[in-house]
């Protein structure tokens, strides 16, 4: 019998991390959740905007303090200002206090047994005969310890995958994102707006999301180095935002790369943003994420089976998030890529295109905030969009090389 400090040590207690303590421990294993700020959610780098069907996948069931709005309708902006409003006719996605959100879970992974241990960052991970030596900087204190497995969820740094050579998100395909809390707004509670303009979001879009009668969260990512000025440039020129005051900023990194091509090593996995786990058409990864985080702690847990370690279970793993995940995370990577070629006309001509009755309906059909790949497949093979398509895409043809491989 090995003699280990935890069966498993999971770094970083976002959503990602925090699912699958939560799920490890529910196993009843001893389960190690470090956080290296002082306060688990701190500091927000989320817009908060997350489809119901997706949390309830993943066995999320947000508390009343944690939603914030329920949001039915999303209206898209071309640069011109051509309006493409979708009404799901009921809400499909909360507005959430991610702070409050990603506590729920840390709690529940508590309350199943895990140990939360706050102002904590991993420096090392170095694989034993016995397990994993992981090396630890305790609230200024260097510490050591021994498990038979670490779940690395640290963000979109990656730097514990890329001393374990597991490929680590690209730095051209990493958006400075900014968000404003402002107030002095007063828009409809269930609709999200979206807007497209290459000379503010470049490969990206901004945002407005209501959070009351006085409330709104405002925000864009973008390919330009001066994201702050591109912000103010947003909120000066939006006709939704006239009186606006800005209460609060946040700050953050949106990711578009697309997912790993590996995302395990022995008796190591790697998720969430660190992975490449998100949707590189919105940026968002708690669904994707958990669901991967959800698959790990099946795998692990087979694994630790009988004090016997099995790397086919880590294989396993692999092949099941990249089953259930994969195909969809690189689809919405490569029509990012063909989207983010596009000038602010040809955006106008899209929009244009897609108002026609059949394109809304497959749209509203189909969309959802987080499987987007059955949009993507649906649009693929409706004769009312792949002509459209077709004309897009051979305007793009030299992009090809870029638009599949990144």
């Amino acid at each position: 019998m090995i003699i280990v400090d935890a069966d498993v040590v999971v770094v970083g207690a976002g959503p990602v991390g925090g699912l699958a303590a939560r799920q490890l421990a529910r196993k009843g294993y001893s389960v190690l959740l470090l956080e290296e700020h002082p306060e688990v959610g701190r500091p927000v780098h989320c817009a908060g905007l997350i489809g119901i069907e997706g949390l309830k996948d993943n066995g999320l069931f947000p508390q009343s303090n944690v939603i914030l709005q329920h949001v039915r309708r999303s209206i898209f902006y071309s640069p011109s200002g051509t309006q493409l409003v979708f009404d799901k006719g009921e809400p499909h996605a909360f507005v959430l206090n991610r702070d409050r959100l990603d506590q729920q879970i840390a709690d529940e992974a508590v309350n199943a047994g895990a140990t939360l241990q706050l102002e904590t960052r991993v420096t090392k991970c170095q694989r034993t005969q016995k397990g994993v030596r992981v090396n630890l900087r305790e609230q200024g204190v260097k510490r050591e310890l021994l498990t038979r497995f670490v779940v690395n969820a640290e963000g979109i740094r990656a730097k514990l995958a890329h001393d374990q050579g597991l490929p680590r998100p690209k730095k051209h395909y990493m958006l400075p994102a900014l968000q404003y809390e402002v107030v002095n707004v007063s828009l409809p509670l269930d609709t999200v707006h979206l807007f497209f303009n290459t000379q503010i979001a470049k490969d990206f879009f901004s945002w407005i999301i209501p959070l009351d009668n006085n409330r709104a969260r405002v925000g864009l990512a973008t390919a330009h180095k001066q994201a702050r000025k591109a912000l103010d440039k947003f909120l000066r020129q939006c006709s939704l935002l006239t009186g606006a005051k800005i209460k609060e900023r946040f700050g953050g990194i949106v990711y578009t790369g697309g997912p790993s091509s590996r995302t395990i090593n022995e008796r190591f996995i790697n998720l969430g943003d660190a992975a490449g786990q998100t949707k590189a058409t919105t940026g968002g990864g708690v669904v994707s994420g958990g669901s991967c985080a959800i698959l790990a702690a099946l795998c692990i847990s087979r694994a630790l089976r009988d004090d016997f370690y099995d790397h086919r279970e880590l294989i396993r793993y692999e092949g099941l998030w990249k089953r259930g995940w994969g195909r969809q995370l690189r689809l919405m990577a490569i029509l990012r890529r063909l989207v983010n070629t596009l000038s602010n006309n040809e955006l106008d001509h899209l929009f244009m295109n897609l108002q026609t009755g059949k394109a809304r309906e497959i749209i509203e059909r189909s969309g959802d905030i987080d499987y987007q790949g059955r949009l993507i497949t649906a649009a693929l093979t409706s004769p009312a969009l792949i002509g459209s398509a077709l004309k897009l895409l051979l305007k793009k043809i030299r992009f090809f090389p870029h638009i599949l491989w990144g």
